[in-house]
């Protein structure tokens, strides 16, 4: 049940530089009294912050936040992303001021190198001083400003992050530079610097332009990785036209109540889920589907919220709104997904959350080394000291996972693949047996009646009737399948309906037009004491009304026709094939031998899948469950991995850990492969970022110096900047492109 205490909202949030960034607004919210939890995701920009309202208020939350030097913002759509593009834009126009000042800075601290620039040497050294201290002090602290005030809420926060690596690299060559140049201004004859006259506020400015273009393009790239997420939030409507007081109006899509009367016309999307009362449409159902088949769809018929109506028009009445539909449900599910660890990041946060710390005792030392013990000048040895704190890239250790993962998710997503949690994506690479369920999943699901068999003086019409008033109250298949055989005959179902009740397993109960009826299978009818008919096969449906034996409706169930190449290419990866229906012997045997599937279980009841499946688990199997309907939630709910193939949202968002949206078997192919690519991509990232920090920290040290090889502050920038870009984003990006059939 949920907890009322409590209250959950979502604030985009302006202004991180880094993973640890995040970290520290998570600290520092996660110790205030009322806040129960707190999620920020760097990659995304959002926080998901669950408070109790009576403790404190959402302004004082966003106060907080502020005083880290971090602009939240309540997730409104447009505003949000405006005032994104507005920083955007401001970090260009700092990143284009920073490269043509430090294009000064550095032509007047090369003047000696070049002709070109001898007419620089006419000019009083003091007043290049003067220059370059203004320029650089431009770069630092307005273009760089970013950093400063990180570092600086960091240390108030009693912790560091990229910010104050950067910070402390570019002020110590800064005010170094800085304190020659007033000692030679001022002619102050400060002994330690009067035989000094090398500035480096080259150093200081283009260090923060490289990591300020790295920044950028680090952002443009995490745009680009929730492409897909982005698309869901765009299926929204911002306005809807709905009926009020006989009247249509145009309201906001967040306005929207139960039971509204929507309005949809051609060309636009359909903003709620609910029935269709009036009217009728062409809908494309693609962008939560992934089916890029068109559908026509009539009154009585069920619309989908973020689906586009391509032609007509409709009355619809609202059942589900806001965060409830299932467009919604699905975009909140990816996010949150995207926001949960896998376990094998868990090792690189640890490293991550010393690592600022280790980086400066090894930039200490190596300044200490090579000043003290190898008697290095002082300058120099600030700079190899200097080129250990820039080169130093924690950002790729955080990266590591949660690139891969946003992209896979949305890999996924794009091929009506919805991972409810990121631990399903590893969880699945795991997986060495597979439990399937028949009807709806190996099979069609939409049975052909082969005949119609009333008894004791029913007529077929009246059979239909009693039958199709009941049927619409399931979900099942096989009632999918006569509802539509009903409605395709023209059957009129009784408007007179109550007491209806599903039994899981075996049928559906109910009184239609003040008639008790009982529709199920042989099972059914005797737990009502109804007498069986004889000489009936196993895909018959049975009717008894007033407890008698009304009639038999033989269905013929259709395998799929993907079905073969899918358990073939799962046998192919050795992986255990298992049968689980509650259907008859025969027509379980008869699709298990088609298939080539040995181990097969028939006439199970929930409560027997569920057992089955933790028999195997007590063997030592790791199950994945895959099913399709309500009957199928225990085992679900009990397997390593549970699976639902279909669009039954209510059912597969609290039970599946994965759901096949398209209601298609080939994509359960896609699935796996895009979580063996995920994890191996994970795992790559890991390993480049420590390999990188490992090898480049003792270089930037002066380790390779004797044989000729120093990495200079500048360089140590560049590397930083592009490391995120290459060693992570980059190998993260190749999941856009392999191969998932």
């Amino acid at each position: 049940m949920e907890n009322k205490e409590y209250q959950k909202i979502e604030l985009d949030i302006i202004g991180m530089s880094c993973v640890n960034c995040a970290k520290s607004i998570e600290t520092f919210l996660s110790k205030i009294d009322g806040i129960k939890s707190v999620f920020i995701n760097f990659n995304s920009e959002t926080a998901i912050i669950e408070f109790n309202p009576k403790k404190i208020s959402l302004q004082l939350i966003k106060e907080n936040i502020k005083k880290l030097g971090y602009t939240p913002l309540e997730e409104e759509g447009e505003e949000s992303e405006e005032k994104k593009y507005k920083a955007l834009k401001l970090q260009r126009i700092k990143i284009l001021f920073s490269v043509i000042l430090s294009i000064v800075i550095i032509a007047i601290s090369m003047k000696h190198h070049f002709n070109f620039l001898d007419f620089l040497n006419n000019i009083n050294q003091n007043n290049l001083y003067l220059v370059l201290i203004v320029l650089s002090t431009i770069v630092i602290f307005w273009c760089g400003n970013k950093f400063l005030v990180g570092a600086y809420n960091a240390l108030k926060n009693r912790t560091s992050n990229m910010d104050t690596l950067v910070s402390l690299g570019t002020l110590s060559s800064y005010i170094y530079s800085l304190i020659i140049s007033i000692n030679h201004i001022f002619n102050l004859k400060i002994s330690l610097f009067e035989n000094n006259h090398e500035v480096y506020f080259e150093t200081s400015s283009m260090i923060i332009t490289f990591i300020l273009i790295g920044n950028y393009l680090e952002a443009k790239l995490k745009i680009r990785t929730y492409t897909s997420i982005n698309k869901l939030k765009g299926l929204r409507s911002k306005f809807v036209n709905v009926i009020r007081n006989g009247v249509e109006v145009q309201i906001p899509y967040r306005k929207v109540k139960v039971n509204d009367i929507v309005i949809v016309r051609a060309g636009e999307k359909i903003p709620v889920d609910g029935f269709i009362i009036e009217g009728q449409c062409i809908v494309d159902e693609s962008t939560v589907t992934g089916e890029s088949m068109n559908y026509e769809k009539v009154e009585g018929d069920y619309l989908i919220s973020g689906t586009m109506l391509i032609n007509g028009a409709v009355k619809i009445s609202a059942e589900k709104v806001g965060e409830d539909t299932t467009l919604s449900k699905i975009i909140n599910l990816v996010k949150e997904a995207s926001l949960s660890k896998p376990k094998i990041q868990r090792l690189a946060d640890k490293i991550s959350a010393i690592f600022v710390p280790l980086v400066i005792i090894i930039a200490i030392s190596t300044f200490l080394i090579w000043n003290f013990i190898i008697n290095e000048p002082f300058d120099k040895s600030l700079l190899y000291a200097v080129s250990v704190l820039i080169i130093a890239c924690p950002c790729a250790l955080g990266l590591a996972s949660p690139m891969a993962v946003v992209i896979g998710l949305g890999r996924a997503v794009e091929n009506g693949i919805l991972f409810n949690n990121i631990e399903a994506i590893e969880k699945l690479t795991k997986v060495n047996t597979i439990c399937f369920d028949k009807t709806g999943t190996l099979t069609t699901g939409m049975m052909n009646i082969k005949s119609i068999i009333p008894l004791n003086n029913f007529g077929t019409n009246e059979l239909l009737r009693y039958s199709y008033s009941l049927e619409k109250y399931s979900n099942h298949p096989i009632a999918q399948s006569f509802n539509k055989y009903c409605e395709n005959k023209n059957i009129k179902p009784y408007t007179e309906v109550e007491n209806v009740v599903n039994h899981h397993g075996m049928g559906i109960t109910g009184n239609v037009n003040k008639k008790h009826v009982v529709i199920g299978n042989s099972r059914m009818l005797k737990n009502f004491n109804i007498p069986v008919p004889k000489n009936t096969n196993n895909k018959s449906l049975f009717i008894g009304i007033d407890n008698k034996a009304a009639g038999i409706i033989e269905f013929t169930d259709l395998q799929r026709t993907d079905s073969d190449e899918i358990i073939e290419k799962l046998r192919e990866r050795n992986i255990d094939l298992y049968l689980i229906s509650g259907d008859e012997e025969s027509a379980t045997k008869e699709i298990a031998t088609n298939l080539g599937i040995k181990n097969y279980f028939y006439k199970a009841l929930p409560e027997d899948k569920e057992r089955i499946v933790a028999n195997l688990q007590k063997n030592g199997q790791y199950v994945a469950m895959i099913g399709d309907g309500i009957n199928d939630t225990p085992s679900l709910a009990r397997a390593n991995v549970s699976i639902a193939v279909g669009t039954n949202t209510d059912i597969v968002v609290d039970n599946s850990e994965i759901v096949l949206l398209k209601g298609e078997l080939k994509n359960l192919i896609k699935a796996l492969n895009i979580s063996r690519h995920t994890v191996k991509i994970i795992k790559q990232n890991i390993f480049w970022a420590f390999f990188y920090n490992i090898i480049s920290i003792p270089i930037a040290a002066g380790i390779l110096s004797p044989y000729g090889i120093i990495i200079s502050p500048i360089m140590a920038s560049m590397l930083m900047a592009f490391s995120d870009v290459i060693t992570v984003m980059g190998n993260s990006f190749r999941l856009k492109i392999v191969k998932i059939d």
